[in-house]
C-alpha cells in the first residue's frame, strides 16, 4: 500500500477480508503505530469501547461484530516459553486477532492470515505493506 496512506483506509482494507479465526501479524519498530492500527481496525470491526495497548497485560479481548483479540508479545522476548494456553485462549475460532511482535510467538501462534509491516519513513509518514497468507 502507498506510503502516507490514510489509517482508516488501511484499516478498512485489512478488515474487509478478515473473518473469525484469522490472526493478523503486526510488524514494525516501537512507535510505528501498531496499536493505533489495531484501534482503527477494531472500530472497523464494530468495537465501541476504548482499545488500549496490551504491552503490560499481554492481551486484551473486545466485543464487536466478532470478538477482537489484541496481543502484544514484546515483553515475552527472551523469556522461556511457558504455558501459552492463557494467551491462546484470547485467540480462538470466534475471534479476529491482532498480534504485535509475532516473531516472539512464532512457535505457538496459529497460522497467520495476514502480515502487516509498518515502516516509519524519515519524514514521519508510514508505509504499510500487506502480505496475505494463502488460504
Amino acid at each position: 500500500m502507498a506510503e502516507g496512506a490514510d489509517l482508516g483506509a488501511v484499516a478498512a482494507q485489512i478488515c474487509s477480508a478478515l473473518r473469525p479465526g484469522d490472526v493478523v501479524a503486526l510488524e514494525g519498530p516501537i512507535g510505528a503505530g501498531k496499536t493505533t492500527l489495531v484501534q482503527a481496525c477494531a472500530r472497523q470491526l464494530g468495537v465501541s469501547e476504548p482499545v488500549t495497548s496490551p504491552t503490560f497485560a499481554l492481551a486484551h479481548r473486545y466485543s464487536g461484530r466478532w470478538p477482537v483479540a489484541h496481543l502484544d508479545l514484546y515483553r515475552l522476548e527472551g523469556q522461556p516459553v511457558g504455558d501459552t494456553g492463557v494467551l491462546l485462549d484470547y485467540l480462538g475460532e470466534d475471534a479476529i486477532a491482532f498480534v504485535e511482535w509475532p516473531a516472539i510467538g512464532a512457535d505457538w501462534l496459529p497460522p497467520l492470515a495476514l502480515t502487516v509491516a509498518i515502516e516509519v519513513l524519515p519524514d514521519g509518514t508510514r508505509r504499510f505493506g500487506l502480505q496475505p497468507a494463502p488460504r
